[in-house]
């Protein structure tokens, strides 16, 4: 696949929770923000080129980190 895999990071109902776009199912819920960003960060490094963002339960992205290089974006060049 080319592009990024995108885990979002978000808070819902007291927790925080990793997603991976296009998946149903969460990867994991967490206590704290944290600890989840350390989980989607972990996940997103595996899985590279990746991208975690974390927003604020309303879609708003609050933060982004890319991790590893796009070679779609290249091919355009």
């Amino acid at each position: 696949m080319l592009g990024r895999h995108i885990y979002r990071v978000h808070p819902t109902e007291g927790r925080w929770t990793v997603t991976k776009e296009g998946e149903g199912q969460p990867r994991g819920g967490f206590a704290n923000r944290d600890e989840a960003l350390a989980e989607a960060r972990r996940l997103a490094d595996a899985d590279q080129p990746s991208k975690v963002t974390i927003d604020n339960g309303d879609g708003i992205i609050l933060e982004e980190h890319l991790l590893g290089r796009d070679l779609s974006q290249e091919m355009e060049n």
